[in-house]
């Protein structure tokens, strides 16, 4: 077995090459190569792929995400985001997962951070003396029109085999669901929207007067990265390339939306970052003060109605806050909690201030 990596200068030839092209397993989507290769947090030789091989057949990858991290008003320095783990079934249980872990930590000199993670994930993660687990963070989902068909095969496989008539289920209810969302609640927006195809510099310092005790801190090139490189594409069909990627990297449906919330003065009173794929409706991210928060969570809800979402999840304090005190939408929801893992790198740093940190940075908010 030999263990290999690529850097950030390297994917989008790496995934425009003939030996690509032949591989079984890909590493990397075409789209999330082209999107890394241009992340402005980057370094061109910065590790962001650590590849495992038996002779010529890849065994196992585990991918990276260069960023920032912020502490006070000191300069930002550089840490990753792991992301994309996976072994091949006949090496699981062999220790390859550590060995990537371990390489891939020693590129990045243990400042690294990762959430999102399987079980059989995190029993790894829990066992390596390189990461420390965060405290839970707590998190909103709410269920806005009926999507059992989706929601429950997934869980067990006896409800992949009544997948049928779950469907059935939803489309019964779903009539008796509108009436309810006509009756009790509006689409209709409670300010005025920009919608945004780029954030210019205007929004940029607004952003950054509402997000100074963040951790990562978005500027405006890494949210137009962001907006511009998604690494989820629609289609009906996925094609050959998308069946070799083992995660997500096209779906029926993807959108995401970059909002400007107008008060009547005209003046920006929040920003927000929406994502939609495939009916679930993501808030990567959200800034506004305090005393808009009814207002931003309004405009959240009434595009979840307009475009048809089934469920909406967030992990915003100030949103969360609003939607378990008041009343919402959603016909039924749930408390959601995430853990972190930091890198001991990263760990003793953070000490001494909150893991501050918004649901799309990583790379939630490109899938």
């Amino acid at each position: 077995m030999t263990i290999t990596h690529l850097i950030t200068r390297e994917l989008e030839s790496f995934a425009a090459s003939e030996a690509y092209r032949r591989m079984p397993v890909l590493p990397i989507s075409p789209q999330r190569a082209i999107s890394q290769g241009r992340n402005p947090r980057a370094q061109p030789d910065d590790v962001v792929l650590v590849l495992a091989w038996s002779e010529d057949d890849l065994i196992g990858y585990l991918g990276a995400v260069p960023d920032w991290f912020y502490l006070g008003k000191n300069p930002p320095e550089r840490m990753a985001w792991l992301s994309c783990l996976w072994i091949a079934p006949s090496q699981r249980g062999k220790g390859l997962a550590k060995k990537l872990l371990n390489t891939m930590m020693e590129a990045w000199q243990n400042r690294v951070i990762l959430t999102e993670f399987t079980p059989e994930v995190k029993n790894l993660y829990d066992r390596s003396e390189h990461l420390t687990e965060s405290e839970p963070i707590t998190g909103f989902r709410g269920y806005l029109r009926p999507n059992f068909a989706q929601i429950l095969p997934p869980k067990k496989p006896f409800f992949e085999k009544i997948k049928p008539l779950l469907r059935v289920a939803d489309a019964l209810l779903a009539i008796p669901n509108v009436l309810r969302i006509n009756l009790l609640h509006s689409a209709k927006l409670p300010c005025q929207i920009q919608n945004l195809q780029a954030i210019d510099d205007d929004l940029a310092t607004f952003i950054s007067e509402n997000q100074q005790n963040e951790l990562a801190r978005r500027d405006s090139a890494a949210l137009n990265w962001m907006l511009q490189y998604p690494w989820v594409t629609e289609t009906a069909t996925p094609d050959d390339t998308a069946r070799r990627y083992h995660f997500t990297s096209t779906a029926l449906e993807f959108k995401t939306l970059a909002l400007q919330l107008l008060n009547s003065e005209q003046q920006t009173i929040g920003v927000l970052v929406l994502t939609l794929r495939d009916g679930h409706l993501r808030v990567p991210h959200a800034w506004h003060p305090d005393e808009h928060s009814t207002t931003v969570a309004s405009v959240i809800f009434a595009h979840g109605i307009r475009l048809g979402a089934k469920m909406l999840t967030l992990y915003h304090p100030r949103l969360l806050q609003y939607c378990n005190e008041n009343r919402t939408p959603f016909f039924w929801n749930k408390a959601l909690h995430r853990t972190y893992f930091v890198g001991n790198g990263l760990s003793e740093i953070l000490a001494s201030q909150p893991l501050a940190l918004q649901d799309g940075d990583g790379d939630a908010g490109f899938t």
